[in-house]
């Protein structure tokens, strides 16, 4: 996905041309020309004048261009079942194209997709189940705060209660949690990922709908890459199968377990500048190992009491300054360097 933006008077454009063919794949989308318009508008109204009512006033002074048989704008035939991932990545693209020349208005990447669980078969009486589950990953570092841990894109939206999966339909979940770790981190932390482990009860398949799973979500203004997104099929013998982002009907026996791993979220801003407390209170709230307060902001705690280790904070954090180049704008991490080669 590629976006060009200029500005011509008082005119803006939003070019996709660049974009990749579409896919043969299901991961095609239909950019519609009205909702996109939505999406920067009301944006530019929350950062630049958020005092003002949202309006459509923006409407006439948007132009969008984006070719035709390419990903965003597909012609028939064309497969469109995982859609909502290049609607999630979107977002990333267009709050990175705008932060070039505004980079402190804008938020770093989120886990830029729409992670589904689908689990099917027949249970112990041969009534046929289908479960579709929606997952959901953290959300970016921002110029106002952390983002958010293990949250939808969408305001609305709200995650499957654990006591209705197991009483209908032939599974337990043996965790739901926060990932530590998996936030970037900067001077406002990238939010954490959702893992979740599943152990089928009845014969089926699974499906898996995710991405994420190669480039980690970018940190930006010097904020730090979060983590990708894993899936690992744990059979009832012990034996483990790394799962890609995208699998269908994969055949699951009475005991088998998923390891369902989302994506994190880059961080915002120098880590080292992010204030101890706020550090000492994500390790408290296990978002946060030891080890990564240590190593990427700086933070040096005591392994029992978890207080602050001042005088040994303000010495690391100066040998750290001192030993680093300059921050990035973007930190795409090591895995892209990678895809590259």
């Amino acid at each position: 996905m590629k976006l060009t933006i200029w500005r011509e008077g008082d005119h803006a454009y939003f070019d996709w041309t660049g974009t990749d063919k579409q896919s043969p794949g299901p991961i095609n989308y239909y950019l519609s020309e009205p909702m996109f318009k939505m999406f920067i508008g009301s944006f530019l109204i929350s950062v630049f004048d958020p005092a003002i009512n949202f309006n459509d006033g923006f409407y006439d002074v948007l132009h969008i261009e984006s070719p035709e048989g390419t990903l965003m704008r597909p012609v028939e035939p064309a497969a469109l079942g995982c859609r909502t991932h290049a609607l999630s990545r979107l977002f990333d693209v267009l709050s990175g194209a705008l932060s070039i020349n505004t980079p402190e208005n804008s938020p770093a990447a989120g886990y830029g997709t729409s992670p589904y669980f689908i689990y099917s078969g027949y249970d112990q009486d041969g009534r046929y189940f289908n479960l579709m589950e929606v997952m959901y990953g953290g959300l970016p570092g921002r110029p106002i705060g952390d983002g958010l841990d293990g949250h939808s894109w969408w305001p609305a939206f709200v995650n499957i209660p654990t006591e209705y999966l197991e009483t209908y339909y032939p599974l337990r979940v043996e965790y739901y949690r926060t990932g530590k770790d998996s936030g970037g981190a900067g001077m406002n932390r990238g939010g954490n990922c959702n893992e979740k482990l599943y152990t089928c009860l009845a014969k089926g398949t699974v499906s898996i709908h995710d991405d994420r799973s190669t480039l980690q979500p970018w940190g930006i203004n010097g904020g730090e890459p979060g983590g990708s997104s894993s899936k690992t099929l744990i059979r009832k013998d012990g034996s483990k199968q790394e799962l890609d982002s995208k699998v269908d009907n994969i055949e699951v026996e009475p005991g088998d377990q998923i390891l369902f791993i989302t994506g994190g979220s880059g961080g915002w801003g120098d880590p080292l500048e992010r204030k101890p407390e706020q550090v000492c209170m994500d390790v408290k709230r296990e978002l946060v190992s030891l080890e990564k307060a240590k190593d990427a902001y700086g933070v040096v705690l005591n392994p029992s009491t978890l207080e602050i280790q001042r005088e040994e904070t303000v010495e690391l954090r100066n040998h750290m300054r001192r030993q680093r180049g300059n921050l990035k704008a973007f930190n795409f991490g090591n895995r892209a360097d990678i895809v590259k080669v």
